[in-house]
C-alpha cells in the first residue's frame, strides 16, 4: 500500500509543480487578420468544412477582440454573432434529420425548457 500512496504523491506534486500556460489576450493586428478571415468564410460558405466546437473558439477569440480593439468592436461582434448562427443552423438541421422537431415544439409549448 504504501509504494501506492508514494507514487500518487509523486504524481501529484510533479503535476502541481508543472508551469501553467499564461493565455495572453490577442494582438490588435491578429484579431483583425482573424476577423477578416473568418467573416469571408462565413459569408461565403466556407465555413461548413469548419468543425463546431472551432466555430465556439472564433467567438470566444472575437469577443476578446472586443476589448483589445474597441474601435471595430462592431466588426468582431458581427462575425461572432454571424459563427453562432452557423452553429444554430447546423442544430437546427440536425433536429430537422433526426425527426425531433415536432417534439421540441410540442415540449417547448408544454413549458419544457
Amino acid at each position: 500500500m504504501k509504494p501506492i500512496l508514494i507514487a500518487a504523491a509523486i504524481l501529484f506534486f510533479t503535476l502541481s509543480s508543472t508551469p501553467q500556460q499564461v493565455e495572453h489576450a490577442p494582438t490588435v493586428a491578429q484579431c483583425q487578420a482573424d476577423q477578416r478571415l473568418w467573416f469571408a468564410d462565413l459569408e461565403d460558405n466556407r465555413a461548413r468544412d469548419v468543425k463546431f466546437f472551432t466555430l465556439t473558439d472564433w467567438q470566444i477569440e472575437l469577443r476578446k477582440c472586443e476589448a483589445v480593439d474597441p474601435v471595430n468592436r462592431i466588426k468582431y461582434y458581427n462575425t461572432a454573432s454571424e459563427s453562432a448562427e452557423v452553429q444554430l443552423s447546423r442544430e437546427y438541421n440536425f433536429i430537422k434529420r433526426h425527426g425531433l422537431y415536432d417534439q421540441f415544439v410540442a415540449e417547448d409549448a408544454a413549458g419544457k425548457r
